[in-house]
């Protein structure tokens, strides 16, 4: 069986070709162009049981459709994080564009199954309900930042392929916790920032949290057990932040923030800059209006369909926390 990963040297994409390779599965692993999967801190990815890797501009339509050829099983997982203005045109680029590339050759060379890697960020929590499901989709609206309407659209562009056939499987991981998480990730930011006491506050609101390895499974579950169409959300346990702190404080003997910032106050663009998620640029308005609920979801269809694990978060968030001290 020929598998290909896109995405390999990201936080999910290399724990996903990690699972593959222990399974001493032969794949394909590519990476954006300008970085080196020999830099990923993993034997498996090093010591490789039978790994082809290699750069992929998966907005370059032509070696797209070169590389996907005589592929049966399609992982993909490579998209661009980014708050920054200047990265808008890149983030249509990679995550809709690129996306709707993958998506048109695995069509046109009739791959088996597609498994797509999403997030929350296309997920809502309807009002009075609790927790998120695979039902709540976001609406066009809803959406205030680039990131957030590059990944909607990336989404349209895969139901568009599915409606013509294609069989992809949508996977919506949470907040991911565990090695490699290199600045990707709005909490991985954050976390850094608490470590290095440079923020001193948090908001009052809660996540749901998942050890990446438990979501690089669910990838290979699914592949083997999800039917085509299906949408699963990868999360563990819906926890707030401020049990977060806490339990780092605890571990780490660290001070970290204490005073809980109120909402409105952190719609204040330049407090929020100066004191959440980024040095600079902070976190958007828009993502803190969102999280005034906190973001709880429910993930027991993916554990009901497809035997999703549940590891030990504080473990994952432990190892995460041990990585960023080590720098």
């Amino acid at each position: 069986m020929k598998i290909l990963v896109t995405g390999a040297t990201g936080f999910i994409g290399s724990h996903i070709v990690e699972e593959l390779a222990k399974q001493g599965i032969s794949l394909r692993a590519a990476y954006s162009p300008g970085q080196d999967i020999q830099e990923v801190d993993s034997d498996f990815l090093i010591d490789g049981l039978d790994l082809d890797s290699f750069p992929l501009d998966i907005t370059d339509r032509k070696a797209v459709f070169e590389q996907i050829k005589g592929c049966q099983i399609l992982f993909h997982a490579e998209h661009l994080f980014s708050l920054d203005r200047k990265d808008r045109d890149k983030l249509y680029a990679i995550n809709q564009r690129g996306t709707a590339n993958i998506m048109e050759a695995a069509l046109a060379h009739g791959v088996e199954k597609v498994l797509y890697t999403s997030g929350i960020e296309t997920l809502s929590i309807p009002k009075g309900q609790e927790q998120g499901r695979e039902r709540d989709g976001v609406t066009w609206e809803d959406l205030k930042t680039d990131f957030e309407k590059s990944r909607y659209l990336a989404e349209r562009e895969i139901l568009n392929y599915k409606n013509k056939g294609l069989p992809v499987v949508i996977m919506h991981p949470t907040i991911c916790l565990g090695s490699r998480e290199h600045h990707t990730t709005p909490f991985g930011r954050y976390l850094e920032r608490l470590l290095y006491g440079e923020s001193r506050f948090y908001l009052d609101t809660g996540l749901n949290l998942v050890a990446v390895q438990d979501v690089a499974k669910a990838h290979l579950l699914a592949a083997k057990r999800a039917k085509p169409g299906s949408r699963y959300i990868l999360g563990n346990q819906n926890v707030y932040l401020l049990d977060i702190l806490q339990h780092i404080q605890q571990v780490t003997g660290y001070s970290v923030a204490k005073t809980a910032l109120p909402h409105p106050f952190a719609k204040l663009g330049n407090f929020a800059a100066r004191h959440l998620f980024q040095r600079k640029g902070g976190i958007p308005n828009a993502w803190i209006r969102r999280m005034e609920a906190p973001l709880f979801f429910d993930s027991s269809l993916a554990r009901r369909e497809l035997g999703f694990p549940q590891s030990n978060v504080w473990e994952a968030l432990q190892t995460q926390i041990t990585e960023i001290l080590k720098k």
